[in-house]
């Protein structure tokens, strides 16, 4: 049985591959616009990462603390990163781009939907490059799309954060802005708690990613929540106090999951 789902789950996703890479190429050959294209990009990673999820057997649960505002056009979120899941999870909440480094668009497979999702790709190891693209984010911030940043620059092994990268919270203060901490923990296997041996099927970290797949696929389904704080006004503060604050609520609630088990 845990067999049959699992070649039925890689079969339906690289169905599913296939269509969001035609639509993408759709959008590509049709829309001209740059700005245009990266919001129906947007909108079609927003419409295929349910239809994965419910495939990938995740589901997801939304804790929101902003008192129903939710997340509003023009923020930067800012989000702990554990897995490629974590993409699919945040484009099922509301339409949005993603913030990666460029070495993910010199891969084959993987860069070519990351471009078709509509992702900007940033060079952290050359200044005159990050000033470029800080402009870039800013710029798309102002026209009101949603950025999400993972601050530590790489999938943890989900045992704790790793610490913030400062640079990339200046698009924010240059667009004046709001910055969005949100948390995603994955709690439950198959109906129990994930402690640290299970969290290794959950967390793709240093492994081979067919290997974590096949493993992933025979499970039946995976608990997710994601915490969603009160936007951080970027307009009057540096962004080491923006970092420094988004990192202490987004530890604060990793840590409630660690301590549990």
């Amino acid at each position: 049985m845990k067999w049959i789902r699992c070649v039925f789950r890689i079969a339906a996703s690289l169905a599913l591959a296939a269509c969001y890479a035609l639509a993408s190429c759709t959008v590509a050959i049709l829309v001209r616009d740059f700005n245009q294209r990266l919001h129906w990009y947007s909108r079609n990673t927003g419409f295929f990462s349910p239809l994965l999820l419910k495939i990938m057997g995740v589901r997801v649960n939304i804790v929101d603390h902003t008192g129903g505002q939710g997340i509003r056009p023009g923020t930067l979120l800012v989000c702990n990163h554990l897995s490629y899941k974590d993409i699919f999870i945040l484009s099922s909440l509301r339409p949005m781009l993603f913030i990666s480094s460029v070495e993910l668009s010199r891969t084959f497979f993987l860069g070519r939907m990351a471009r078709f999702g509509g992702t900007v790709f940033v060079e952290r190891r050359s200044p005159a490059g990050l000033r470029r693209e800080i402009r870039q984010i800013s710029d798309l911030l102002r026209q009101d799309f949603v950025l999400t940043l993972f601050p530590e620059a790489g999938t943890s092994d989900g045992e704790g954060l790793f610490p913030f990268k400062p640079a990339l919270f200046q698009s924010a203060i240059q667009a004046g802005t709001r910055v969005q901490p949100v948390c995603i923990r994955y709690c439950a296997l198959d109906g129990r708690p994930v402690n640290s041996a299970r969290r290794r099927r959950v967390v793709w970290h240093r492994t081979l990613f067919i290997t974590h797949i096949l493993k992933l696929f025979t499970h039946s389904r995976v608990q997710a929540d994601v915490e969603i704080f009160s936007p951080i006004n970027a307009a009057d503060k540096s962004r080491k106090d923006i970092m420094q604050q988004s990192f202490r609520l987004i530890q604060d609630c990793y840590r409630q999951e660690l301590e549990r088990y």
